[in-house]
C-alpha cells in the first residue's frame, strides 16, 4: 500500500513538473516572438490592443477551471464523508454489541472490527489501482452483515435491535458511497478547453503590452504562474480520491482496531 501511495505521488509530481515545464516554454515562445528583432517589428503592429481583451480570455479560464474544480472537489467531500459516516457506524456496531448483554458472545464485533481491517489493507489497494471494490472485503462484508441480522433477530425488534439496524444502514449507505465515488474522470474535452485558454491569457497578455519589453516580461510571467495554480491543482486529482497527495485518508478505520 505504501509503495502504491509512492508511486501515485511520483507520478503526479511529475504530471505537475510537465505541465510547468510546457506552460513555462510557451511563456518564452511568445517572449522571444514579441520581442526577438526579427519578429517584433511584426507584433508591433499590434499595438493598441486594450486590456480590456485580455479579460475574455482570462475570464473563460477562470470560470472554466471554477466549475471543473468546484465539480471536483464536491465529490471529494463526499467521499471523506462518505468514510466518515461507514467509520462512525461501524464503531456504533461494535459498541452496542459489547454494551448488549445478549450480544456479548456474539460474533459481531469481532466481524465488524475484521471487515474495518480488510478496507484498510485490502479494498483500500483495489479501489485505487482497479477502481472497484476488493472481493474479499465484500465477503468480509456480507459475514458482517449476516452476524448483525442474526443479533437483531435474537433481540426480537427492541429498541436496542432497531439501533443496531440504524448504525448498519449508516454503514450500508456510505459503503455504496465510498465506492461510487472510487474515481473522479476528467473528460478531456474539459481539461483541453482549459489548457487552450491558459494559452490565449498568455497570449493575450503578450499583445497587450507588447510596447513594452520589461511590462511584457513581469507581466506574462505573473500570468503563467497564476494559471498554472489551478491547472496544478486540478491535475492532483488524476490518480484517485484513495491515492495522491491530497489522497483521502484511511484514518478514520484505525480507530476501530
Amino acid at each position: 500500500m505504501a509503495e502504491m501511495q509512492n508511486l501515485s505521488v511520483d507520478y503526479e509530481i511529475g504530471l505537475i513538473a510537465l505541465i510547468i515545464t510546457a506552460f513555462s516554454i510557451i511563456g518564452l515562445i511568445i517572449m522571444r516572438i514579441f520581442l526577438a528583432p526579427g519578429t517584433r517589428p511584426a507584433m508591433l503592429q499590434y499595438e493598441g490592443v486594450v486590456a480590456p481583451f485580455f479579460g475574455l480570455p482570462a475570464v473563460l479560464f477562470s470560470l472554466t477551471a471554477a466549475l471543473m474544480a468546484t465539480s471536483i472537489w464536491e465529490n471529494y467531500n463526499v467521499a471523506s464523508k462518505a468514510i466518515k459516516n461507514e467509520s462512525q457506524g461501524l464503531m456504533e456496531i461494535i459498541s452496542l454489541a459489547n454494551t448488549i448483554p445478549e450480544l456479548k458472545h456474539s460474533n459481531l464485533a469481532n466481524a465488524t472490527r475484521v471487515y474495518a481491517k480488510s478496507i484498510i489493507d485490502e479494498e483500500w489497494q483495489t479501489l485505487s489501482t482497479d477502481s472497484k471494490q476488493s472481493l474479499k472485503t465484500q465477503e468480509k462484508f456480507v459475514a458482517m452483515r449476516a452476524d448483525l441480522f442474526k443479533a437483531v433477530n435474537q433481540l426480537n425488534n427492541n429498541a436496542e435491535s432497531k439501533a443496531l439496524m440504524s448504525a448498519f444502514q449508516m454503514v450500508d449507505n456510505a459503503r455504496e458511497m465510498r465506492l461510487a465515488f472510487v474515481s473522479f474522470d476528467v473528460h478531456p474535452i474539459r481539461w483541453y478547453a482549459i489548457l487552450l485558454l491558459a494559452i490565449l491569457v498568455q497570449i493575450a497578455v503578450g499583445f497587450i503590452h507588447v510596447s513594452k519589453p520589461k511590462a511584457l516580461i513581469v507581466a506574462l510571467s505573473i500570468a503563467t504562474a497564476t494559471v498554472l495554480v489551478p491547472i496544478c491543482m486540478i491535475a492532483l486529482t488524476f490518480s484517485s480520491p484513495y491515492l495522491g497527495v491530497i489522497a483521502i485518508s484511511s484514518a478514520p478505520y484505525l480507530q476501530i482496531q
